[in-house]
C-alpha cells in the first residue's frame, strides 16, 4: 500500500507538471519564429515584498500579424493604468476568465489590428499568506508568504497575447526586463541564473515562459543545476546534481543529441496545508518547482542516490521535455502522445539504467491498473489534439513504445525518437509515427503485425498482455 500510495502521490505531481508543460509546449513555441524574431518583452518591474505589491511597465514587441482576433491577458488583480501601441494611447474592453482578464484594444469605433509593438502599465495588490488560512495553491496564484514571491507563466503576471483564431496564448518570449525589490535577497527569472538584490536585469534571446521567483532565500549553483531556496547541505546538493547530470548523459547517448540546458530546481512554501508526506510540484522549464517535501529528503545520504525510483522518474520525465517539447514542439493529432509519453517513456528507460528492470516492471503494474478497462482510441484514429486524457498520455502512450520495444528492441525504438528530433519541423501527426517507424528500420510487416495487435487495439489488457 505504501508503494501504492507514493506512486499515485508521484503521479498526480507529475501530471500537475506535465500539464503546465503540456500548455506552454503547445501555446507558446512557434517554429516559423526565429529566436531572434521572436516576440520580445522589455521593460520594468517594481515589487514590494512588505506590501504584496508589484509594479510594471512592460512593452511587447515584435508581436505577430494576428489582426483584430489578439487579445492580451492579465492577472484580474492587475490594475491597468495604461495600454498604448507606436501611434498612442488606446481603450480597451475587458471580460473576466476567473483568475484572468482578457483585454480587447480598440481606438475610435473600431477594434485594434494586433500592433507590432504595444504597452502596458500596471498595478497589483495581493495577500501576503503567512499563516494556514488559505485552502488551495495553484499555478495560476501569485503567492506571496512574507518570504518569497512566486508567480508563474499561468497567473499572467506579465501580459500574454492570446490568440483567438488558433486558440493558443504566446508565452514563451524572449525578455530584457529590470527588477528592482528592495526587499529581496535574490532574484529570479525563468531561464536565466538567479542573481542578487535588490536590483538586477535579466536577458534571454531564448523565448521562455516566465515564472518569477525572489526574496530571503539563496542560490546553490553547480556545473548542471542550479538549487534555489533548497536550504540543502552542499554535498547532498552535490549529489543531486550529479543524479541529474547522469539523466541528461543517458539521454544523450540514447538520443544522439546533446543536452544544452542547465536545470533550476526551486523549493517554494505552499500558501496551503500539507501532510509531511504530501507534496507539490510544477514545471516551467528549465525550472522544476516543488513545495512540501524538501529536495535534501529525496537524496540517500549513504549512497548519494535520489532514494525512490519513482522519485528518479518524476524528475527524469521533467528532464525528457527538453527534447520533447523544446527541441521538438509537436503541433499536431499526436501532440501529446509526443510530448508526455515520450518523456514518460524516456522516463521509465531511465530509471531501468539506474535501478535495473524491477522499476519498468513496478512502472507497469501501476500503468496497468490506471487503464483498467477502459475503452481506448487508437493512435490512428485521433482527430484533434486535445483528445487525449491523462491515462492516455502517462500509462498507455508509454506503454504503446514499450511494447513497441519488446518486439523490435530497444535500439530500434530509441531510432524513432531519434527520428522525430531529427524531422521536428514536420506536423505531429499519425503519417508522421509511421513515417519515423519506416526510417528506425523497422519491417513494414512488423510494423503492420504492431498496428494489429497494439495501436488498433481499444483493449488495453489485450494490447500489453504480453507486457
Amino acid at each position: 500500500m505504501i508503494l501504492k500510495h507514493l506512486l499515485l502521490v508521484l503521479f498526480i505531481l507529475s501530471i500537475q507538471a506535465s500539464i503546465a508543460q503540456e500548455k506552454t509546449s503547445s501555446l507558446g513555441f512557434k517554429k516559423s519564429l526565429s529566436e531572434d524574431l521572436s516576440p520580445l518583452i522589455a521593460g520594468k518591474l517594481t515589487i514590494n515584498m512588505k506590501a504584496g505589491t508589484i509594479q510594471a511597465n512592460l512593452k511587447l514587441s515584435n508581436l505577430p500579424a494576428l489582426d483584430t482576433a489578439f487579445r492580451i491577458r492579465l492577472h484580474h488583480g492587475m490594475n491597468i493604468k495604461f495600454m498604448e501601441d507606436s501611434v498612442g494611447f488606446v481603450r480597451f474592453n475587458s471580460k473576466s476568465l476567473g483568475d484572468v482578464m482578457d483585454y480587447r484594444p480598440y481606438r475610435s469605433q473600431s477594434y485594434l489590428v494586433s500592433p507590432r509593438t504595444i504597452r502596458v502599465s500596471y498595478t497589483g495588490a495581493f495577500p501576503i499568506y503567512t499563516d494556514t488560512m488559505n485552502l488551495v495553491d495553484y499555478k495560476s496564484i501569485i503567492a506571496f508568504n512574507g518570504e518569497t514571491l512566486r508567480a508563474t507563466e499561468e497567473s499572467k503576471w506579465y501580459p500574454v497575447i492570446y490568440d483567438t483564431k488558433h486558440d493558443r496564448e504566446i508565452e514563451k518570449l524572449s525578455y530584457n526586463i529590470s527588477v528592482d525589490c528592495q526587499d529581496c535577497k535574490t532574484i529570479y527569472i525563468n531561464g536565466t541564473s538567479a542573481k542578487p538584490g535588490p536590483s538586477a536585469n535579466f536577458k534571454s534571446t531564448t523565448p521562455r515562459a516566465l515564472l518569477l521567483f525572489m526574496g530571503n532565500y539563496s542560490k546553490q549553483e553547480f556545473p548542471g543545476s542550479d538549487f534555489l531556496n533548497a536550504k540543502m547541505q552542499d554535498d547532498i546538493a552535490a549529489a543531486f546534481d550529479h543524479q541529474i547530470t547522469g539523466i541528461k548523459t543517458f539521454y544523450e547517448k540514447k538520443l544522439k543529441v546533446p543536452y544544452k540546458e542547465k536545470i533550476i530546481f526551486l523549493e517554494h512554501k505552499a500558501i496551503q496545508t500539507y501532510g509531511p508526506n504530501q507534496s507539490w510540484g510544477f514545471v516551467t522549464f528549465p525550472t522544476i518547482a516543488v513545495a512540501g517535501l524538501p529536495f535534501s529528503k529525496t537524496i540517500d545520504p549513504k549512497t548519494g542516490k535520489l532514494n525512490h525510483f519513482v522519485r528518479f522518474s518524476f524528475y527524469a520525465h521533467e528532464l525528457a521535455h527538453y527534447y520533447f517539447g523544446a527541441v521538438f514542439v509537436p503541433n499536431s493529432t499526436l501532440r501529446d502522445f509526443f510530448i508526455e509519453s515520450t518523456a514518460e517513456y524516456l522516463s521509465m528507460k531511465a530509471a531501468e539504467h539506474e535501478y535495473g528492470k524491477d522499476s519498468t516492471r513496478s512502472s507497469i503494474k501501476f500503468k496497468k491498473g490506471l487503464l483498467a478497462e477502459n475503452k481506448i482510441i487508437p493512435l490512428s484514429q485521433f482527430t484533434d489534439k486535445d483528445e487525449m486524457d491523462d491515462a492516455y498520455r502517462y500509462a498507455y502512450g508509454p506503454l504503446v513504445l514499450l511494447a513497441l520495444e519488446k518486439r523490435v528492441g530497444e535500439e530500434k525504438t530509441f531510432r524513432v525518437l531519434q527520428n522525430a528530433l531529427k524531422n521536428k519541423d514536420q506536423n505531429s501527426n499519425y503519417a508522421f509515427l509511421t513515417n519515423i517507424v519506416k526510417e528506425a528500420g523497422i519491417p513494414l510487416s512488423v510494423w503492420r503485425e504492431f498496428e494489429a495487435n497494439v495501436v488498433n487495439e481499444i483493449n488495453p489488457a489485450k494490447a500489453f498482455r504480453n507486457l
